[in-house]
């Protein structure tokens, strides 16, 4: 009843209540940030913060968003294969999950929606007697269940279409074994770390460890106070060469900040997806913290030069454009 009274009030009220609470949250996150003399310096942590509390605003004011991913996966995929990137092979699209041939596809899949978060809206899938198995899962399900699971996930707002079927990165040529994540923390341009991270079973954050190294590899966290740490984990190679393919990606994003998402696959650098807001824990301690908020300082610095120098602010397409999204 008391969400109901609340979503009744006028639009301001909405608003001053809104941002009266973006205020309080700031404050709080103030006081985990520690001495006054560590809150004049730039903090990632509390960019992140700001960006979606903001996002959140605007949505509830009906403000439509400016990141590149409104457009969907897919629009970013054109984008990134434009800049030199391979993306994931396709083999199909549908708009309507009861539409997709499941007979007609590879042994080894990935469905995946155009608008998803987290691992919602994507399957890693393996084809066996009993049915479509979900890799590193012990789980087998019919095509009635899987059409079932992506219709539901429409229909409670978690993804929207259109579905794609997509080529299964495999990391060893197994055939179950989820590739390693190389996620790049891009500041229009700049590149000062990078994350990797190694799923053991899809969607259980539990059983995922990380490394954190910068762009030649070497470590720069030996800890994390609630994720594991794990520099067991191997270091892709060509690291660089994925990092300064990231770099003129980030710069075409037209965004101060991104994180890009990739793999590295036998000696193919793969383009995975990009997140403007990640989630989860996103403190790395204070050294590291104020090191990411002085690039995206001077990530905003050199955006708005370029963008005063007469630079769209629109992304930018590379001259390795195939095809207008449909």
């Amino acid at each position: 009843m008391i969400r109901s009274v609340f979503g009744r009030l006028p639009p301001v009220a909405r608003r001053d209540t809104r941002v009266a609470e973006l205020s309080d949250e700031n404050a709080r996150l103030k006081q985990q940030l520690a001495s006054g003399e560590q809150l004049t310096r730039p903090s990632y942590r509390a960019r992140i913060h700001a960006e979606r509390r903001l996002r959140a605003l605007g949505v509830e004011m009906g403000v439509p968003s400016t990141s590149v991913i409104r457009h969907g996966k897919f629009y970013v995929y054109d984008l990134a294969r434009s800049h030199g990137f391979d993306v994931p092979e396709q083999f199909a699209q549908w708009d309507d999950p009861a539409d997709i041939a499941w007979n007609a596809l590879p042994d080894l899949v990935v469905i995946k929606s155009a608008h998803s978060s987290t691992s919602r809206g994507v399957l890693p899938l393996r084809r066996t007697d009993a049915g479509w198995e979900v890799i590193t899962r012990d789980q087998v399900m019919t095509t009635e269940e899987l059409t079932a699971t992506l219709t539901d996930l429409v229909e409670t707002g978690r993804a929207r279409p259109p579905f794609a079927a997509e080529e299964f990165l495999d990391q060893d040529e197994s055939g179950g074994r989820l590739p390693i994540d190389v996620r790049a923390l891009t500041f229009y341009g700049e590149v000062p770390l990078v994350a990797l991270r190694r799923p053991l079973e899809h969607g259980n954050k539990q059983t995922t460890s990380w490394r954190y190294v910068d762009r030649r590899g070497a470590d720069v966290l030996d800890e994390h106070p609630s994720l594991v740490v794990d520099q067991t984990i191997p270091v892709p190679t060509a690291l660089e060469e994925l990092c300064e393919t990231a770099s003129r990606l980030s710069v075409a994003i037209r965004a101060p900040f991104s994180r890009i998402d990739m793999y590295r696959i036998g000696d193919r650098g793969v383009f995975g997806e990009v997140t403007p807001r990640p989630g989860g824990p996103q403190w790395f301690g204070q050294e590291v913290d104020i090191r990411l908020g002085e690039a995206w300082e001077r990530a905003l610095i050199r955006l708005a030069r370029d963008v005063a120098n007469g630079m769209s602010p629109d992304p930018e397409f590379g001259p390795g454009r195939r095809a207008e999204h449909r």
